[in-house]
């Protein structure tokens, strides 16, 4: 087992973003981004961790929680179900100016066991690896989610960002 290296993605937020449906648009780009990733080094992990830190105007503070799932996965929705379980859980309904996703316990893709009778993992897996060379051969945002395209979203600017910066 491979379990000392993550695949994360941390970010500071552009602004405060003030309702669950706002951060969930942000935590679903971010777990796409880690999941992408994964799957580029052939990678699984079983433990999703997300951390949330609320905004300065907001007194500060935030959690990280961690939540190990049975069998490992580098499936975006997987990951993406984690981390909404995990903020319904402990999401104190303050602002949130910072966001984490980490995907750690990780270990080879192929020891990724697939079953004959869930087609919708086998087909899941083939989604993603197409959806990460379209993206690969034409640019980070030559195919987004539509949540990318509303006001909470932030994957078209971060597209133009260098390092996290302005280039």
């Amino acid at each position: 087992m491979e379990g000392q290296i993550s695949f994360g993605k941390g970010q500071m937020l552009m602004r405060d973003y003030r309702s669950r449906d706002e951060i969930l648009v942000v935590l679903l780009e971010m777990c796409e981004d880690v999941a992408r990733r994964a799957r580029e080094a052939k990678k699984v992990g079983r433990t999703i961790s997300l951390s949330l830190g609320y905004s300065k105007d907001a007194f500060g503070g935030g959690f990280h929680r961690a939540r190990t799932i049975d069998e490992p996965t580098n499936d975006t929705l997987v990951l993406f179900d984690v981390c909404k379980t995990l903020l319904d859980e402990f999401y104190a309904e303050r602002p949130a100016r910072k966001l984490t996703v980490t995907l750690s316990n990780i270990e080879s893709e192929y020891s990724m066991q697939l079953s004959l009778f869930d087609e919708a993992k086998w087909r899941n897996r083939k989604l993603g690896e197409t959806m990460d060379h379209l993206r690969t051969k034409y640019g980070t945002t030559a195919l987004l989610r539509a949540v990318s395209y509303t006001e909470a979203g932030t994957a078209l600017t971060r597209a133009t960002l260098l390092g996290g910066h302005k280039q």
